[in-house]
């Protein structure tokens, strides 16, 4: 009995410490501590710790470029695609996803209806 009122205290607390934790999630600014040759940033600096910038060659143990506040770097989707890569054709994969929603759009309403 007293174990399942203490997991009971202890899944309310942590419910109640999540948002404060989430709250304390704001973007944080990232500061510049080092640049390669080309001036891109190498390192920066979060808080009290130093972290790479995450590169093609190295993406483990890194921080993302754009999640550092740098502009570069791979930009994260704001949509989905609308279809998995592995079931576009070559043609589809070069074409975006609004174009390839109108052309299905202009397919669906050629169809005969049923």
């Amino acid at each position: 009995m007293k174990k399942m009122i203490a997991a009971s205290l202890a899944a309310g607390l942590v419910s109640v410490a999540a948002p404060a934790l989430a709250d304390h999630h704001e973007e944080m600014k990232a500061e510049v501590v080092e640049r390669n040759e080309k001036g891109h940033a190498i390192k920066v600096k979060v808080g009290d710790t130093v972290y790479p910038v995450c590169t093609p060659e190295s993406q483990d143990g890194c921080i993302n470029p754009r999640e550092a506040g740098l502009n570069f770097g791979n930009a994260p989707l704001d949509h989905w695609p609308g279809a998995p890569a592995s079931g576009l054709t070559p043609a589809e994969k070069m074409r975006t996803a609004e174009q390839n929603a109108a052309i299905a759009a202009e397919a669906e309403a050629e169809a005969p209806a049923e």
